[in-house]
């Protein structure tokens, strides 16, 4: 997957069959960043679509915890 950077943030969109396969997912990604205490924003889109953002707020920038986050998510996504 391509994560493109937008007003310094690493954005991507995700595309799902149903809603169930897209909350499954959705699930998975929630899971893994409470493990790390490292949270995505999530926007739910055109009732099949998942947009995440990835962005260190306390730090002001986009931070190789975020990269690591996108890569896990990467992995999700692709199983």
């Amino acid at each position: 997957m391509e994560w493109n950077v937008i007003d310094g943030k690493l954005v991507n969109n995700f595309k799902f069959k149903s809603q169930t396969e897209l909350v499954h997912f959705l699930l998975k990604v929630a899971n893994y960043a409470d493990e790390i205490n490292h949270h995505p924003d999530c926007k739910v889109h055109k009732a099949f679509q998942l947009e995440i953002t990835l962005y260190t707020y306390d730090k002001n920038e986009i931070t190789n915890l975020d990269y690591q986050l996108a890569e896990k998510i990467d992995g999700l996504f692709s199983n």
